[in-house]
């Protein structure tokens, strides 16, 4: 997807190479934004969502973040991408995360569930946290 030296790769399998195209974009700003704690740019990403009430972005910034949730991302991956009849597409990204405590590292996990609609550019029409839970290992 283009993404080059980062670290994260995030492969996304549909259809439609255009689909997965346009997809990777929305998603993978949105996401890199929260991982890098900006608000401001999380804000304009949301800023097309089509929900009555969005995420707060200061909110999400402060619990999930790296800077702010004093999390470290450690990977992403795509789970799944699912074109629909209504043109939309439903996207699952598991984010596995680590945080350092007095007792050693807790790991987790965090599953978003995003749709977009590629014919408008991939525009984010909602997104929501589907699980955020500690890791087995």
């Amino acid at each position: 997807m283009g993404i080059g030296s980062d670290q994260f790769q995030l492969p996304v399998h549909s259809s439609s190479s255009s689909n997965s195209a346009v997809l990777g974009d929305h998603v993978k700003n949105w996401l890199y934004a929260l991982r890098d704690g900006n608000a401001a740019k999380l804000a304009l990403v949301q800023a097309e969502l089509a929900m009555s009430t969005p995420p707060d972005p200061n909110q999400l910034v402060a619990q999930f973040s790296e800077p702010q949730g004093h999390l470290t991302w450690k990977s992403i991956n795509v789970a799944g991408v699912y074109p629909q009849s209504d043109t939309t597409v439903d996207s699952f990204v598991s984010v596995d995360v680590e945080g350092n405590g007095p007792g050693g590292a807790t790991k987790g996990i965090m599953v978003w569930h995003f749709v977009t609609l590629p014919q408008q550019q991939g525009r984010l029409l909602s997104l929501e946290l589907v699980s955020f839970r500690a890791s087995a290992m």
